[in-house]
C-alpha cells in the first residue's frame, strides 16, 4: 500500500509543478465499456477509463483497463508523463509506472516501470507516429518475491484518423537483460490495435485487439466497446 500512496502523491505534485496558464493547459477524459472474447476464456466484459492532461511541453494520463472473464481477468492501471527534451521539439522524455494483474499469464500482481527517449517521428492534424527506447524494470510476482527483473524496451506507436474514422497500433517488446529465473525466459512482446468510429464529437464505437506475447502460450483478446470523450475545465 505505501508504493501506491506514494504513486498518487508523485502524481499529485508532479501535475502541480509548472503555471498552466502560460502551457496551453488541456484536461481531457475518456470512458469505454463493452465485451471482450478470448479463445482460453470465451466471453467477458471489457471497461476503460483515462484522464490526460497536456500543455505544450508536457504530457501526462492516468489509465485503468480491465478484461473480466468468468475465471480470469486482465486489469493494469498505468501512469505515464513525458516533457519536451531540452529545446528538441520532435524529441521527448518519458516514464512509466503499471500495475498489472493477467491471471490468464498467471500474473498474480506485476509492478513495472520504464523510462527512456521518445521521437516524434510524424505530427499532423491527422495522427502522430512515434518511437521509444528505454529501460524497464518489474516484479512479476510483487506479492511474493522481492526478485527484479531488467529489461531492454523499445516501443512504437501510430495514430491516424480520417473522420469518421480513427485507427491505432501500439508495440512494445521489453527483451530480458538480467539472468533468467528457473530457464523461464520474461521476454515478451505486447501489441494493441483499435479502430473507432466516431459517432459524434463525443460518443464512438471501438474494435480492438490486446496481446501479450512471451514464453509459452497465449491468445489475444478481442474487444468491442462504447466510448465517451469530453474536455475537463480544471485549471492546475
Amino acid at each position: 500500500m505505501k508504493y501506491i500512496s506514494l504513486f498518487f502523491v508523485v502524481l499529485i505534485s508532479l501535475l502541480s509543478a509548472h503555471n498552466p496558464a502560460k502551457e496551453n493547459l488541456r484536461w481531457k477524459q475518456y470512458y469505454r465499456f463493452g465485451t471482450v472474447y478470448s479463445n482460453s476464456s470465451s466471453l467477458g466484459f471489457s471497461g476503460y477509463s483515462r484522464i490526460k492532461r497536456t500543455t505544450k511541453t508536457r504530457f501526462m494520463d492516468l489509465r485503468f483497463f480491465g478484461h473480466f472473464f468468468e475465471n480470469d481477468s486482465e486489469i493494469r492501471i498505468r501512469q505515464k508523463s513525458s516533457r519536451q527534451f531540452l529545446s528538441f521539439e520532435n524529441t521527448y522524455v518519458f516514464n512509466t509506472l503499471i500495475y498489472e494483474k493477467n491471471t490468464m499469464l498467471n500474473i498474480d500482481l506485476r509492478y513495472h516501470y520504464n523510462q527512456g527517449l521518445g521521437l516524434l517521428l510524424k505530427k499532423s492534424e491527422k495522427g502522430n507516429i512515434t518511437t521509444e527506447f528505454g529501460v524497464a524494470f518489474d516484479n512479476s510476482d510483487y506479492l511474493n518475491t522481492e526478485q527484479k527483473t531488467t529489461y531492454l524496451r523499445v516501443g512504437g506507436s501510430i495514430d491516424h484518423s480520417i473522420n469518421p474514422i480513427s485507427i491505432k497500433f501500439e508495440i512494445d517488446y521489453f527483451y530480458q537483460l538480467s539472468e533468467l529465473v528457473s530457464s523461464s525466459s520474461l521476454s515478451r512482446l505486447q501489441v494493441l490495435n483499435e479502430i473507432e468510429w466516431e459517432i459524434t464529437r463525443k460518443f464512438g464505437v471501438i474494435a480492438g485487439m490486446t496481446w501479450d506475447i512471451q514464453e509459452g502460450e497465449s491468445e489475444p483478446s478481442l474487444f468491442l466497446t462504447f466510448s465517451f470523450n469530453n474536455p475537463l475545465s480544471w485549471k492546475f
